[in-house]
């Protein structure tokens, strides 16, 4: 998820386990971009490349929000699954443009970040009954 998003998810709920599964991955989000930053000054790129790239991603992510704002804990581990399976599909991609160009070090720290990001998916979907049982509670539904 970019900064802004798991920024905000971290903040939308008051749940004690999501609250700090989106914070663990805001830090972990800040780390990714400085991992990516280093690589494109490497290349004598400038990170506003990054921030160019990183603004679409986060368009995609905020299209998918409008869809259905994340209000309930169900929506914002839905939508950080979603989100988190985007940016694995860019580290992927990334990954080969990488290789292919015959970079290995910006492969390297492209498949480390794509661990990271497969991780926090499967920490996300092993929330799923947990949002679930926050969302029946909220609508006064007990199971």
């Amino acid at each position: 998820m970019s900064l802004q998003l798991t920024e905000a998810a971290a903040k939308a709920t008051d749940d004690p386990q999501l609250q700090a599964l989106f914070t663990h991955h805001h830090e972990e989000t800040e780390e990714h971009e400085r991992l990516i930053r280093e690589r494109l000054e490497a290349r004598g790129e400038s990170p506003s490349k990054m921030k160019e790239i990183g603004g679409r991603v986060a368009a995609m992510g905020k299209g998918v929000g409008a869809m259905s704002p994340s209000d309930t804990p169900a929506r914002l581990a839905r939508d950080g699954y979603v989100q988190e399976h985007t940016e694995v599909a860019a580290y992927e991609l990334l990954c080969r443009v990488a290789e292919r160009a015959g970079d290995t070090e910006t492969a390297t720290v492209a498949r480390r970040i794509l661990e990271n990001e497969r991780q926090t998916a499967e920490k996300i979907a092993a929330t799923w009954d947990h949002a679930t049982d926050l969302a029946l509670q909220a609508a006064g539904v007990t199971a």
